[in-house]
C-alpha cells in the first residue's frame, strides 16, 4: 500500500481516483469552452492526473507517512530527500505514450511543477533515488496505480524542467497554463475533498428575472436590457448609482460560471448577503444535506464573516469556505487579490488564469483602484480574453485613460467590446456648494443641521476624521458617531451595523463622521453630505451616499465641499496630486447649482482625458506599470508576494494593549495555549482576531511588541497606544483610511 496523505489517510490510488472523477466532470462541462485545450491537450491533462503523484511511492516519502501512522517502514537504499513532483516526471514511459517532443515537455512540466519549489531539480540525485528506492518496487507500484511506469528513467526529462516554458513561446505557453492550471484545480479540490464545480444547473439570470418580475413587474431598465442582450461580449457599462447595476451584471452572467469583484471587503459581504437574501434575488440556498453553495464568498476574512452571520455547524461552514477557496461555486463574490494576481506570473499562477478561461468576470467600481492596480486589472482582462474568458466592467465613472488602454490591449480580441452609458437627468439628486475653507471650520453648521437631518461627513484621512469628531462631539456628544478603518474588527462591525440601521431608520437625526471607507462599501442614504475635497471620481462616489434615489428636494444645498486645508493629497498618499488639482479646477463649474448625472460623466471624461494627463505622474505610473506587467518575467515570486503587491498596502494585525489586557481576551489566549486541537485553535484565532486591527508597521514600529502573544501567532502584535470604542486607535502619525 502506497500512501499519498497521512491525515486523513489516503493512498496514491485513492487520491488519483478522486482527481479522475473531477476530470470527467470538468471535461464534460468545458470540452467545448476552452479555446486553448484541444482534444490532444485533454489527453495530456489526463496523463498528468494519472502520473502526478506516482513519485510519492518512493521509500523515503512513504516512511515519513508510515512513521506518522505507526506502520512498518519500507526498505530504503538511498536516504536522499527529493521532491515527489520531480520524481514523478521520471516515472513516465515517454516512448510508449507516443507523444510528440513538445507534448512530452508539456506533460513533464505540468507534473514537475504541480508543486512549485524554489529549488531547481537535481538530476543526479533524482536518478539515483529512482534507481535505488523506486525501481525495486516498480512492479508493485504499477499494479496498484494501474499505469505503466518507466523501467529506465528519461534523464532528459529533468533537463526539460530546468528550462521553463515562458510567455515568449506564444501559444505553447497558454497550452501549458491551461494544462497545469487545470491539474492544480483537480489536485487541490481532490485534496480538499470538495467538488471541482458546484451547482452547475443553477443559473443566476433566472433568479434575477424572477426577482425583477416580483419587484418591478418584469420591467427592466435600459442598462439591464443592454447587459442581457450582450451576454456573449465584453461589456463596459458606465451607470449612475441606483440604476440596478448589480441586477445588470447578474443578467449578463446569466447561465455561466462567474466571479464578481468589488474593491472592499465590507461591500463584498453586503453584495453576498444581498444576492443570497431569500426575500430578494435568493441565489441560492444550500442543497439539502450537501452543504452545496451556488454562491461563494472569497476574501481574507470571509470565513470569519460566515461564522458571524450564520453560526451553526462549524464543520459545514469550513466545507462551504473550502468550496470557495477552490473556485468551485457557480458564482463567487471576491476581492481582486484572490483571483487577479496572475499577471504577476507568480509560481502557481496558472490555477487562477485557467479558472477564468471560459467563464465571466465582473469588475465593479473600476474607478476605486489606483493607477497601478488599474493597470494590473487591464492586463488581467487581456489575459482572460486570451484564454477565452469574458469580462464586464460595471462602474459609476470610468477614466478615459483606462478605456483607451483596454481598447488598445484587446485590439486583436475575437470577442467584441461594447460600451454603454446610462444616466437619468430627470432625477436630480445633488445641489453643490463649494466652501473655500477647512471642513474643521464648519463644526457649528454641521451640528445645527444635525438636529433635524441625517448628516454624513467624509474626510480623506483617519487623522482628519478624528479632528472633526472632536470638534463636533464637543458640541453634540449624544448625536455624533465616528467610523473609520482603525477600530478593532469587533467595534468596526458594530459601527457598520449601526450606521446602516441609522441610515435606513425613518425619522432618525444625527451626524456620522467617516472616511472614504463608506464611498463604495455601505449602502447608506443621508440627507446632507459634508466632504473634504478629493478627486472627482471619489467625490461622485461620496455624493452617492446622499439623496441616493433622488426622492428628496434639491432646492437647497445638500452637498458641501471643502477645498482648503485638505488632507491625504500627495505622492504615496490617498489621492494623486495631479488628479486632485485638476478635480479642484473642474468642480468649480458646479458651484451653487444642481449637478446632473450626465455632467458628472462629462467631468470624469475631462478629468482623465489622455491628452490632458500628458506629462503627469499619474499617467506615467499607469503606463509604466502596464508595460512592466506586459514584460513580467515568470516564476520569480510566490503567491503571498503577489497578493501583497496587489493589495498595495503594508499592514500588520495588532491588538491595543488596553484591549489585550481585558479578561475576555486573556481568556481566549489561555484557551489557545491549552488546546492542541487544530480546529479548536483555528476557532480561537478567529475570536482573537475580532480584537485586532491592521496598522502600517512603519508608522507604529516603535509601539509594537509580542509580549504575551503565542509564538504560533507570529503575525499578531500588541500595540502600546490609546484605544477607545469611540475614537479607535490613537497614533501620533497620520494614517491613510484604507480598509
Amino acid at each position: 500500500m502506497f500512501y499519498a496523505k497521512s491525515n486523513p489517510k489516503e493512498t496514491i490510488k485513492e487520491h488519483t481516483n478522486e482527481l479522475l472523477k473531477r476530470y470527467d466532470h470538468i471535461y464534460q462541462l468545458n470540452k467545448e469552452k476552452y479555446s486553448y485545450v484541444s482534444s490532444n491537450d485533454w489527453e495530456i491533462l489526463l496523463l498528468a492526473v494519472k502520473y502526478h503523484d506516482i513519485g510519492k511511492a518512493e521509500a523515503v516519502f512513504q516512511n515519513k507517512i508510515r512513521t506518522y501512522l505507526k506502520e512498518p517502514l519500507l526498505k530504503q537504499y538511498s536516504s536522499y530527500v527529493v521532491q515527489h513532483n520531480y520524481l514523478s516526471v521520471l516515472t513516465i514511459p515517454y516512448k510508449k505514450l507516443a507523444l510528440s517532443d513538445v507534448d512530452c515537455r508539456l506533460l513533464a512540466h505540468a507534473i514537475g511543477y504541480h508543486h512549485e519549489r524554489k529549488e531547481a531539480p537535481n538530476k543526479e540525485k533524482l536518478v539515483e533515488v529512482y534507481r535505488q528506492n523506486f525501481l525495486p518496487i516498480l512492479d508493485e507500484v504499477q499494479a496498484q496505480s494501474e499505469v505503466e511506469l518507466a523501467s529506465k528513467p528519461k534523464k532528459k526529462a529533468i533537463d526539460w524542467l530546468n528550462k521553463r516554458i515562458t510567455p515568449s513561446t506564444g501559444d505553447l505557453f497558454f497550452r501549458y497554463v491551461m494544462i497545469k492550471g487545470l491539474l492544480h484545480r483537480l489536485d487541490h479540490s481532490a485534496s480538499a475533498h470538495v467538488p471541482i464545480e458546484l451547482a452547475t444547473d443553477y443559473f443566476v439570470g433566472e433568479y434575477v428575472n424572477r426577482f425583477i418580475t416580483k419587484q418591478f413587474g418584469g420591467n427592466k431598465n435600459e442598462l439591464q436590457q443592454f447587459a442581457e442582450s450582450n451576454e456573449d461580449k465584453h461589456v463596459i457599462a458606465i451607470a449612475q448609482t441606483g440604476m440596478g447595476k448589480t441586477e445588470a451584471g447578474l443578467l449578463w452572467i446569466n447561465q455561466d460560471k462567474a466571479f464578481l469583484t468589488l474593491p472592499l471587503r465590507v461591500s463584498i459581504n453586503a453584495m453576498y448577503k444581498r444576492i443570497r437574501d431569500p426575500e430578494g434575488i435568493a441565489f441560492s440556498s444550500r442543497s439539502e444535506g450537501k452543504d452545496e453553495e451556488a454562491i461563494g464568498l472569497l476574501h481574507s476574512t470571509s470565513l470569519d464573516y460566515l461564522y458571524e452571520q450564520e453560526g451553526g455547524n462549524e464543520s459545514n461552514l469550513e466545507v462551504v469556505y473550502a468550496q470557495s477557496r477552490q473556485f468551485a461555486n457557480k458564482l463567487i463574490i471576491s476581492t481582486i487579490d484572490q483571483i487577479l494576481k496572475f499577471p504577476f506570473f507568480y509560481r502557481g499562477f496558472e490555477k487562477e488564469l485557467a479558472t477564468l478561461a471560459g467563464v465571466k468576470i465582473v469588475i465593479d467600481e473600476m474607478q476605486s483602484y489606483n493607477p497601478k492596480i488599474a493597470a494590473l486589472i487591464i492586463r488581467a482582462l487581456e489575459l482572460i480574453d486570451k484564454v477565452g474568458g469574458r469580462f464586464m466592467i460595471m462602474t459609476a465613472t470610468m477614466p478615459t485613460l483606462y478605456l483607451n488602454a483596454i481598447e488598445k490591449q484587446l485590439i486583436k480580441s475575437q470577442t467584441p467590446i461594447v460600451q454603454g452609458k446610462f444616466f437619468d437627468d430627470t432625477t436630480q439628486r445633488h445641489h453643490i456648494q463649494i466652501h473655500q475653507q477647512s471642513i474643521l471650520d464648519q463644526a457649528e453648521g454641521i451640528v445645527k443641521n444635525g438636529l433635524n437631518k441625517k448628516i454624513l461627513v467624509i474626510c480623506n484621512t483617519v487623522k482628519r476624521a478624528k479632528e472633526v469628531y472632536h470638534a463636533i462631539s464637543a458640541l453634540a456628544p449624544d448625536s455624533t458617531n465616528l467610523l473609520h478603518s482603525m477600530f478593532i474588527r469587533k467595534d468596526r462591525m458594530d459601527k457598520e451595523t449601526k450606521i446602516l440601521d441609522f441610515a435606513s431608520s425613518e425619522g432618525a437625526n444625527g451626524i456620522w463622521i467617516t472616511t472614504q471607507l463608506v464611498e463604495a462599501s455601505l449602502d447608506i442614504d443621508f440627507d446632507e453630505l459634508y466632504t473634504e475635497m478629493s478627486t472627482l471620481d471619489s467625490q461622485f462616489q461620496r455624493f452617492g451616499r446622499c439623496n441616493r434615489k433622488g426622492l428628496k428636494s434639491v432646492e437647497k444645498v445638500n452637498i458641501h465641499i471643502f477645498t482648503e486645508d485638505v488632507t491625504g493629497i500627495g505622492d504615496n498618499k490617498v489621492y494623486h496630486p495631479d488628479i486632485y488639482l485638476r478635480s479642484v479646477q473642474l468642480i468649480q463649474t458646479a458651484n451653487n447649482r444642481v449637478l446632473l448625472e450626465s455632467e458628472k460623466m462629462a467631468l470624469i471624461e475631462n478629468l482623465y482625458d489622455e491628452n490632458e494627463l500628458k506629462g503627469t505622474k499619474f499617467k506615467q505610473e499607469f503606463e509604466k506599470t502596464l508595460l512592466e506587467l506586459k514584460n513580467m518575467p515568470p516564476y520569480e515570486i510566490d503567491s503571498k508576494d503577489a497578493q501583497q503587491l496587489l493589495r498595495d498596502i503594508q499592514q500588520v494585525q495588532v491588538i491595543p494593549r488596553s484591549i489585550f489586557n481585558k479578561q475576555e481576551v486573556q481568556s481566549l489566549f489561555e484557551q489557545y495555549y491549552e488546546t492542541k486541537v487544530k480546529d479548536e485553535r483555528r476557532k480561537l484565532k478567529r475570536e482573537i482576531d475580532k480584537y485586532s486591527v491592521g496598522v502600517n508597521p512603519y508608522l507604529a514600529k516603535e509601539l509594537l511588541n509580542q509580549s504575551g502573544v503565542p509564538s504560533s501567532l507570529k503575525e499578531l502584535y500588541v500595540i502600546e497606544c490609546k484605544y477607545s470604542k469611540e475614537i479607535g486607535i490613537e497614533l501620533t502619525k497620520e494614517i491613510d483610511p484604507f480598509s
